[in-house]
């Protein structure tokens, strides 16, 4: 079965003309390691479903300094946002991205276009309420993503790491976790210190 409709199945159960349809419009494609897949300013017009490989969404901020929104990746321990390399903000309203999203290893995708979404799921009812399923989930995501960074201060975002996705640790390196928890990695190392001595 196709990867990416295998997962959806966890959504709905869709008949076998929905999975043709779905899976007529999906593409694979492939990124080296190092690699820009979505560039900063430009409008994202594809959901990228992780078939194999690692990558991460970052911003620059004011100060040029970098952040990781997200890390990206298929395993075991992946979670709803871990799988897709998307700006939703960027894709729903075809708007520029202030993200960049970068392959850390080589990769492996399938790639549905914001137009083939628009098509499929005029044709679909089912599609349509997979697709809805999937926003409001995307949504639920950013939102507890955005609180996170908001709300709580360091020492506690890493706290959380450790509770929520611990295997983050030893996925990535210490300057991925250090950016996507929004300290310098200096800091990390003084928090993680702080903590096993505590």
């Amino acid at each position: 079965m196709n990867p990416f409709i295998k997962f959806v199945s966890r959504f709905m159960s869709l008949t076998e003309k929905d999975n043709s349809l779905l899976e007529n419009e999906l593409k694979y494609k492939t990124f080296n390691a190092g690699e820009n897949i979505l560039l900063v300013g430009s409008i994202c017009k594809n959901i990228m479903f992780i078939v194999n490989g690692k990558a991460r969404s970052f911003f620059i901020n004011h100060e040029g300094q970098d952040y990781t929104w997200n890390l990206n990746f298929n395993d075991t321990h992946s979670k709803f946002e871990n799988y897709f390399l998307v700006d939703y903000n960027s894709f729903l309203s075809q708007t520029p991205t202030f993200l960049t999203i970068q392959a850390l290893e080589n990769i492996e995708v399938m790639v549905l276009s914001y137009d083939s979404i628009q098509k499929i799921t005029a044709m679909s009812i089912s599609l349509e309420k997979l697709a809805g399923k999937m926003s409001e989930k995307a949504y639920q995501n950013i939102h507890k993503r955005a609180f996170t960074l908001l709300t709580l201060n360091a020492k506690e975002r890493y706290l959380q790491l450790l509770k929520d996705e611990p295997y983050l640790l030893n996925k990535f390196q210490h300057y991925l976790i250090a950016s996507y928890l929004g300290v310098a990695p200096q800091s990390l190392s003084r928090l993680r210190k702080e903590i096993i001595k505590s």
